[in-house]
């Protein structure tokens, strides 16, 4: 399960290990969480006040889903004692085509700072014993186009329709992506008004939480004991908090883990000891932004917290068989960090999103 920022920043900064390329000596024993965390925490390090807090966090996104498809495309080469080339534009495109739960604004927002996540890797992968990267002179121009395709794709996705039969059959797909073309001289832009129009009224699709159907439990809590639940929350948030590596836990993750206590008690009327995988997945689907508003602010990896949050009122004997709830978690850490960035995004206006491209 992923980390959140905070807590993979904090081993960076402790890591003893040289990421330095020595041609001859032989790699330790590959672990993915350990070099995507270490990315991941060298781009917050060097880019996080490099860009506006909503691009930031869209291109965290992008690059903790880019690591992904680079080892999964080279997962062999990764596992074995080798040093990797990756094809970078390759996994980039890979990556895109597969970013199938975001919000239209997701794709703008990176645009402009796809170059310094390709520059970002290359230069990361001339000191890693782990990987080097091939990649190509970059031409913003291709990559828009690329953009607007995956735009087109998902309109047609969250239609539910069948892309792969669309794309044989006809050239609504390519029409589709023409329709978002602004040109600018010899620059493409964005058409922000059409894409907006057109995806006026549609739902991203999210990926399914096969556990999110639990109902209220019976009987209800009284008043006393909503109180009470509410109030115990916050106490373990707290302590959770003081008892963490300094700054792992964010203010934002407090009010996160404080919402589904007060959630969990007031819409499923259950306290803390009757807590199920079920309920949280339920609560996280339909519930939890009425109890949270997330921010711009270190929201990839920030599900996977929940998971670290029951584990510490598990050692203090609060929550019932936590192994069981681990279990049945699995998919609500992803979940939670793709609908409060499409939230977030979906909150921008045409003038937000010119404001941040400009800016960014």
């Amino acid at each position: 399960m992923k980390q959140g920022k905070s807590a993979q920043i904090k081993a960076f900064k402790h890591q003893n290990t040289k990421h330095k390329f020595r041609e001859n000596k032989k790699l330790a024993p590959f672990d993915y969480n350990e070099f995507a965390g270490f990315l991941r925490a060298r781009f917050f390090l060097t880019k996080n006040n490099t860009y506006q807090p909503a691009v930031f966090e869209a291109a965290s996104f992008f690059l903790d889903d880019l690591i992904a498809t680079m080892v999964q495309q080279n997962f062999s080469a990764f596992t074995s004692d080798e040093r990797v080339i990756v094809n970078l534009n390759e996994a980039m495109q890979a990556t895109l085509v597969q970013s199938t739960d975001r919000d239209w604004r997701y794709f703008v927002l990176l645009t402009p700072v796809l170059y310094d996540i390709q520059a970002f890797l290359a230069k990361e992968g001339q000191v890693s014993p782990r990987y080097g990267v091939q990649t190509t002179k970059f031409d913003p121009n291709f990559w828009k186009m690329i953009m607007r395709t995956v735009m087109a794709v998902n309109y047609f996705r969250f239609q539910g329709q069948d892309v792969a039969k669309l794309m044989s059959e006809s050239s609504a797909i390519d029409d589709l992506q023409f329709k978002f073309l602004k040109q600018n001289g010899d620059a493409d832009d964005f058409d922000l008004e059409t894409i907006q129009e057109v995806f006026r009224g549609l739902t991203v699709t999210l990926p399914d939480l096969k556990n999110a159907d639990a109902k209220p439990l019976t009987p209800a809590l009284t008043a006393d004991q909503l109180e009470e639940e509410i109030a115990f929350g916050k106490r373990m948030v707290e302590t959770f908090q003081k008892t963490s590596t300094a700054g792992v836990v964010s203010d934002q993750e407090m009010a996160l883990l404080q919402a589904l206590h007060q959630g969990l008690a007031e819409k499923f009327q259950a306290d803390h000891h009757q807590w199920t995988a079920s309920l949280i997945d339920t609560f996280v689907k339909e519930d939890l932004f009425d109890y949270w508003q997330p921010v711009f602010d270190s929201l990839d990896g920030l599900g996977g917290e929940i998971t670290r949050y029951l584990q510490f009122l598990a050692s203090k004997k609060a929550v019932t068989d936590f192994k069981k709830m681990e279990a049945g978690l699995t998919g609500v850490d992803h979940y939670l960090d793709v609908a409060a960035l499409n939230k977030l995004l979906g909150q921008l206006t045409i003038a937000d999103v010119e404001e941040l491209v400009q800016e960014k």
